[in-house]
């Protein structure tokens, strides 16, 4: 089983729908069994997957060690693919966090991974959590239980300047840098390609060969509420979600 985050300080740089997508693809091209964790209290991920939203999240079990990972968990409607739901309270839930000891924090949100891993349930291939843009204890320990962490960069030269903030964030807490993926990118900009390069110069391998475009086919699929896949396959926005996702297995493999 491989625990991969999705996580950028930033807001509205693709990092939910690329975690939907990716999500559809292990599941139904891979045939993999993935768990989808909501961390972040716009529920956005939540709405988009659940077959049911529950009246307690995942935040809940954070909180309380008497209170199950499954009390979050549903279905949805794509075969292979869970979700743990997350509710507004997650939001705020990072000041009782930090009430707890340290050795409570760990030991809380640890479970959300290796709950999964006892005999009594089904296991999973793949977790996948969604991050929100934020930066506390609560996420730098949900950031810690992941084997890598990847980041999308919608390209400016603040988001290149803030990549440094994010890897020493995923250092710190122990976690791998799996790498970044270049999303909404705009090919009738000239200053992408220029920016592009720079992120090439600097992170070098670390920069994932997929490029997600700037498209009107994700911004559709995601306002039907399907994946990209399911709006228009064959269309090359949606191809690149399939090449992103082979790459994601290579690398965290």
């Amino acid at each position: 089983m491989k625990t991969i985050a999705l996580y950028n300080n930033k807001g509205g740089v693709g990092k939910t729908t690329a975690t939907i997508n990716i999500a559809y693809i292990l599941a139904q091209v891979k045939n993999k069994k993935v768990l989808v964790i909501d961390c972040d209290g716009q529920q956005n991920i939540s709405r988009f997957l659940a077959d049911d939203i529950k009246k307690f999240g995942v935040e809940e079990s954070i909180i309380n060690p008497a209170v199950s990972p499954v009390s979050s968990l549903t279905s949805t409607r794509y075969e292979n693919i869970d979700v743990l739901v997350s509710t507004p309270k997650i939001n705020d839930c990072f000041k009782e966090f930090d009430r707890l000891s340290e050795n409570k924090q760990k030991e809380n949100v640890r479970r959300l991974r290796e709950y999964w891993n006892g005999a009594n349930t089904n296991s999973y291939d793949y977790i996948l959590l969604d991050m929100p843009p934020a930066l506390n204890h609560l996420t730098e320990n949900i950031l810690g239980i992941a084997d890598g962490v990847i980041v999308p960069v919608e390209l400016g030269m603040f988001a290149i300047q803030g990549i440094a903030k994010v890897t020493d964030t995923i250092n710190k807490v122990g976690s791998s840098f799996t790498g970044c993926f270049i999303s909404k990118f705009d090919r009738h900009n000239k200053s992408d390609y220029q920016l592009k390069e720079i992120l090439d110069s600097t992170l070098g391998n670390k920069v994932f060969n997929t490029v997600i475009p700037y498209s009107n086919i994700i911004r559709n699929s995601v306002n039907y509420r399907i994946t990209a896949c399911e709006y228009m396959k064959w269309m090359s926005p949606s191809k690149k979600y399939e090449e992103l996702t082979d790459e994601i297995i290579r690398k965290v493999n």
